[in-house]
């Protein structure tokens, strides 16, 4: 069973841009193995840009939507985002060539940040266009029926 968001359409030809709301709650609410492929690549792609836009890449890879990394960096691939494929590729070999292991304590995690081991990745990754968002409103556009169901 596919798992969509429902909108009244009334309410869709009223306010356009109800869809992207609900587009973004499906993809960052549900849970990943509920998701249909197409769903788990805008998911992947949102998490990762949440995340770098938040804390960085350093964010990215302490929180649980690093661990699906290499899933990401193919969902990227899907969507036509090569700048931010190779970018994450890249964090990715620098991350495993770390010898440290997971950060356990907030002290820990500032004074990591503060050494900015991920900062080439993160100003390249800032400098990047289109950006993710800009991609999945275009993916949405193209995918509609596979996020929304207008009731």
């Amino acid at each position: 069973m596919t798992i969509k968001r429902k909108l009244d359409r009334s309410e869709y030809e009223r306010w356009p841009n109800s869809a992207w709301n609900a587009f973004v709650d499906l993809i960052a609410i549900e849970d990943y193995e509920h998701l249909t492929p197409l769903q788990r690549v805008a998911s992947l792609a949102f998490w990762y840009d949440s995340e770098v836009q938040n804390g960085g890449h350093l964010q990215y890879f302490e929180n649980s939507a690093g661990r699906r990394a290499e899933q990401t960096i193919s969902a990227l691939d899907q969507l036509g985002l090569p700048a931010q494929r190779r970018i994450l590729a890249e964090a990715v070999d620098a991350r495993c060539s770390m010898s440290r292991s997971r950060i356990n304590t907030v002290e820990e995690y500032v004074a990591i940040a503060e050494a900015a081991e991920f900062a080439q990745f993160d100003r390249a990754y800032y400098e990047c266009k289109p950006t993710i968002p800009e991609c999945l409103e275009k993916f949405l556009e193209a995918n509609f029926a596979e996020f929304i169901e207008l009731a």
